[in-house]
């Protein structure tokens, strides 16, 4: 029924988004055609969630506020199309945990590592949260760039606004993309068959950064 339900929310999304705002994607040959990934975008507006579902080849598994599925109507979608909640302020460890399981059984994650919408609309930076979850996991991150959505969507605004709206996937980063060897992790010794530890997970996160940057400017060209 998820699947479902997934399946016919992505298509009507897709019509809306090519129809409506021309959306042009690139570089979906980057997802993985099987096994764990994780998806690290940017983000500017509340469009972007379904925005990357349609734009990502294969299915991706979100995370969204608790605060959502409260509300009766929006919370049923959220848990027909398989949306996990987290809550917000504090480490919620149900959520890594539900994430991580998703992961080992193969799936897509898609995570937004600037940890709140950018109120600008300019390209914020990863937190090491994404350094963490992949490393755990064991599983290459592929960063994403959005365009075009925060004019679509600005905060406060009461309506859709017409906008060009791009999405741009980058090159899959490896969890072992660090300088850090697990055994010099600063502050949190690496748990057995992990390699985790804070300067690690903060230079993965820097990764994803300067892909957004790499991304971007690909973009204006």
């Amino acid at each position: 029924m998820v699947q479902l339900c997934y399946a016919f929310s992505k298509l009507v999304l897709w019509l809306i988004f090519r129809i409506r705002y021309g959306l042009q994607v690139r570089g979906q040959e980057h997802v993985p055609a099987r096994g764990p990934f994780i998806v690290a975008s940017n983000h500017i507006s509340f469009l972007d969630p379904p925005l990357l579902g349609v734009a990502c080849p294969r299915r991706l598994r979100f995370l969204a506020r608790a605060d959502l599925f409260h509300r009766p109507l929006l919370g049923c979608y959220l848990r027909s199309i398989g949306v996990m909640p987290i809550k917000r302020g504090e480490a919620d460890l149900a959520a890594v945990r539900a994430a991580l399981l998703r992961l080992e059984r193969g799936e897509g994650v898609a995570i937004f590592p600037e940890g709140n919408r950018q109120l600008t609309g300019r390209l914020g930076t990863a937190k090491r949260g994404v350094g963490l979850l992949a490393i755990t996991a064991r599983v290459p991150v592929v960063p994403v760039l959005v365009q075009g959505t925060f004019e679509a969507l600005p905060p406060r605004a009461s309506r859709l606004q017409p906008s060009k709206i791009r999405v741009a996937f980058g090159p899959p980063i490896a969890y072992t993309n660090t300088s850090v060897p697990a055994s010099l992790s600063d502050d949190e010794p690496p748990a057995e068959g992990r390699g985790s530890g804070r300067a690690r997970h903060e230079q993965l996160a820097e990764a994803v950064t300067q892909s957004w940057r790499r991304l971007e400017e690909q973009l204006r060209t």
